[in-house]
């Protein structure tokens, strides 16, 4: 029986989840795999809402993208269903094969050995499999003896919950950067299988902040989660990291600061970073954090203030003062609503995803506190109601 811990690290994609997971792998007593497993999220996912009432389960499209959940009642549905579920899900043997196969492509990417020894994962249900998941890595990473095992995947910040439900004793770690960082460092990559629909981008990021309130609310995850900014991590690397390894109960090692040992597997080499901007990085590059301000073009900019402002606020971000209708957002999302993207999960009419956006921020900007909003329309709106009495908490403040 393996004696490990879980330890999982998520974010959205560019915010520097890579970096915290070759850090940590540094330690003596942790290993953690880089973006292995999210074709299993996919799957259980599907599992789940194939066991929900039928007119929730018809509602979900197994295809999607993984969901920010915003603005539609089947959404919020779904998100729940996966809020409820667990990772003691059946598997459905006949999908094997197309499970395989997607793990194997996705997983080749950046864990190679890993996902040469994919035929493991084969399980009865998704408890089963994780467990074969964790022990994968624990085994052609050399790390069974180590205290934590585990992985990062980008994204998958909605399946802590019963990821906690079946592991009373893993950990999670979220890794935030300013999403105006992220936007810019999105649109930097040349790779056209990379591009995202940018206000979905946004709302996805949106989407982390309100899981993090969402889960310090959560008696299963008192303890458990740990939520860092790549910027807070670049600007003080020691103080970050020995926050990390306090919350892992495991003694700082100053080694973890060393880029050079950084270890890619995707390349077998040192690892040269994961930067937009330039072909190789060492260190902590301050100066790269800060590259979006001359990056960003402004109405992406903009944009990303309107969706994200005040969850930014809540992160320790400091947004741009935006205004409810600024035109030079809607001339973007009119201009680029066309765009080929790789993914996006918006609502696809131009007009119903302004329009929420605006009825959002109106939601907090209502000077009225003796009529509340109607539950329904504060879900959709903002996910949980603890986010949206946060921020509206946070609002009145800034006000006085």
């Amino acid at each position: 029986m393996p004696t490990f811990a879980p330890l999982i690290v998520t974010g959205p994609a560019r915010s520097g989840t890579t970096l915290v997971a070759l850090l940590l792998s540094v330690h003596r007593e942790i290993t953690v795999a880089s973006d292995p497993y999210l074709t299993f999220f996919r799957s259980l996912r599907a599992a789940i809402m194939r066991h929900q009432p039928a007119e929730i389960a018809r509602a979900f499209d197994p295809a999607s993208p993984l969901q920010d959940y915003y603005f539609t009642e089947a959404r919020i549905a779904i998100m729940d269903a996966i809020q409820r579920g667990t990772l003691a899900v059946p598997f459905d043997p006949d999908e094997w094969e197309t499970f395989f196969e997607r793990s194997v492509a996705r997983g080749s990417v950046m864990a190679p050995d890993l996902a040469a020894q994919f035929g493991r994962l084969r399980g009865g249900d998704y408890a089963e499999i994780f467990g074969h998941a964790l022990e994968i890595v624990a085994t052609v990473r050399g790390a069974a003896d180590r205290r934590w095992v585990g992985f990062k995947d980008v994204w998958i910040i909605e399946f802590f919950s019963a990821i906690a439900r079946t592991y009373p004793d893993a950990r999670m770690v979220v890794v935030l950067r300013d999403p105006r960082a992220i936007m810019a460092s999105m649109l930097a990559i040349d790779d056209p299988t990379q591009v995202a629909h940018p206000l979905s981008y946004a709302r996805h990021w949106r989407k982390h902040v309100a899981f993090i309130e969402h889960y310090r609310h959560d008696p299963r995850l008192a303890g458990r989660l740990h939520v860092l900014s790549l910027e807070a991590l670049v600007a003080d690397p020691e103080a970050e990291t020995r926050a990390l390894c306090a919350f892992l109960d495991v003694d700082f090692d100053p080694a973890m600061l060393d880029s050079r040992r950084y270890f890619d597997y995707a390349t077998g080499a040192a690892w040269a970073g994961n930067s937009s901007f330039e072909r190789k990085t060492e260190g902590f590059n301050r100066a790269l954090i800060e590259k979006w301000r001359q990056r960003l073009p402004p109405p992406i900019r903009k944009l990303t203030d309107m969706v994200c402002g005040p969850e930014m606020s809540l992160a320790g971000f400091s947004p741009d003062e935006v205004g409810i209708g600024d035109p030079d957002v809607l001339d973007y999302l009119v201009d680029t609503h066309e765009a080929p993207v790789n993914w996006r999960t918006d609502l696809g009419d131009l007009q119903q995803d302004y329009g929420f956006e605006l009825f959002r921020q109106a939601l907090l900007a209502r000077s009225r506190v003796s009529a509340a909003p109607a539950q329904s329309a504060i879900r959709r709106s903002f996910l949980f109601p603890e986010v949206y009495a946060r921020l509206r908490a946070a609002s009145a403040v800034s006000c006085v």
